[in-house]
Order: structure tokens, then sequence, then C-alpha cells
């Protein structure tokens, strides 16, 4: 019997707005989604998400689509604590001086934003930075400067926009 590993698959923002929006790559994440689980995102990736869903479709008639994909978020990530969710999502304490510095520091050397340069650190120092080996954490993105620092970092990724599920995401 083949072991397979338990890993967890930190999404970035435009992982999780593929989930809700037809864009190049949402097919794969959904299909990967849907079908899987140990899902976790920094809690700053899941309001940011939030708002790309509020800048999409927080007018006119679009409105309700805005509300029910609001609820969806949430029941992905709230809902984890109930076991109903999905998406576990990670507090990264921003007001201790320390860790911003890190995360400036990755912002800064990756030309990426604060919020991507957070997932890069929980994903380095947060609660699964202790998983090596096959079990080692993995960044699901669509963004390619984010891709790169993880690249950059020694982090597993998989961008969903450019390439099919790899094989080495099931092993």
């Amino acid at each position: 019997m083949k072991n397979i590993a338990a890993k967890v698959k930190y999404l970035d923002t435009s992982a999780i707005v593929k989930l809700f929006f037809d864009e190049d790559g949402s097919d794969n994440v959904r299909a990967y989604y849907n079908s899987h689980s140990s899902f976790c995102c920094a809690e700053m990736t899941f309001y940011e998400a939030m708002n790309v869903l509020k800048s999409r479709l927080f007018k006119g008639k679009k409105k309700d689509q805005y509300f029910e994909n609001i609820t969806d978020l949430r029941i992905m990530g709230w809902g984890w604590f109930t076991g109903k969710g999905k998406l576990e999502i990670e507090t990264i304490q921003l007001n201790n001086v320390d860790v911003f510095k890190e995360v400036y520091d990755y912002a800064m050397k990756y030309d990426i934003d604060i919020a991507d340069a957070i997932q890069i650190y929980a994903i380095l120092r947060g609660k699964y930075s202790v998983l090596t080996g096959d079990s080692m954490t993995v960044l699901i993105t669509a963004d390619d400067k984010l891709e790169n620092a993880a690249i950059g970092n020694n982090i597993r990724v998989w961008n969903c926009r450019k390439e099919n599920k790899p094989e080495w995401l099931d092993s």
C-alpha cells in the first residue's frame, strides 16, 4: 500500500477567487478543491478575497451574487471551526514588530504586496511550518510574483492558472 502524505494547501487570494469566477485556471482549482481537504489561508488573504468579490459584484444587478458568494466564502472559512468548512484561516500577528518586519522584507525582496508576503510568512513560520518531506505545505496561486516568491523560499507551489494539477500534489 502506498503512503500518502497529508499536505496542507494554502490558497492565495487569486486561487480563492477562482472558486467563484470563471477565469483561466478556475476549473483546475475547483476540481482540486472540491475533491480534497486540508486547505488553509492567512486571515488577511481571506478578507482580501472578500474585497475582490466586493469590487467585482457589489453593484447593480450583481449584488445578490455578491451576498451569495460572501456567504459561501464565510462557510468555507468560518465554518471550518464547526466542521462545515474546508478552509482554515490562520491568524498572523502583524501587530508584532518582528513579524511585520519579516513580512515587509518578503514583500520588498519579491515585489509582492503585504497580503501575499503574509502567505509566505504563514507557510514558513506559521502553524504548519513544522511539516516536512512529502507532507510539506503547498501554496496554490495564480499569481506569478507570488509563485516566484514561493520558489525563492523553497515552498512547493502550484500555479493553477499556468498548469494542470501536478502529480506530486496527490502523492
